[in-house]
């Protein structure tokens, strides 16, 4: 029996439901799961995916890339529809703190 393991498969190229063009802020649009990584990674102000919103959405993006199903991409782009909202980065003015 071997000890080594398989990695998961990863659709990181795989469409959001829909793409995503926020009017403020600056995330980029969005249009794949790979798309959304590199917003998190990027375009987040520092500590930004500490946030329960960023970190929520964060969560079920990478789910969404290990299994690739079409439910689970449909949750991720809601989620992330819903942390944008919270930011008010769908509107043309973008929330104050």
């Amino acid at each position: 029996m071997s000890t080594m393991q398989v990695a998961p498969s990863v659709f990181w190229n795989n469409s959001l439901t829909c793409a995503i063009t926020p009017k403020s802020g600056p995330v980029r649009k969005l249009t794949t799961l790979a798309d959304v990584r590199s917003a998190l990674l990027s375009d987040l102000p520092a500590g930004a995916t500490k946030q329960p919103h960023w970190l929520h959405a964060g969560m079920l993006v990478v789910a969404a890339s290990e299994s690739g199903d079409s439910t689970d991409i449909r949750i991720a782009t809601e989620a992330l529809i819903d942390a944008l909202e919270v930011e008010g980065w769908l509107s043309a003015e973008p929330n104050q703190p």
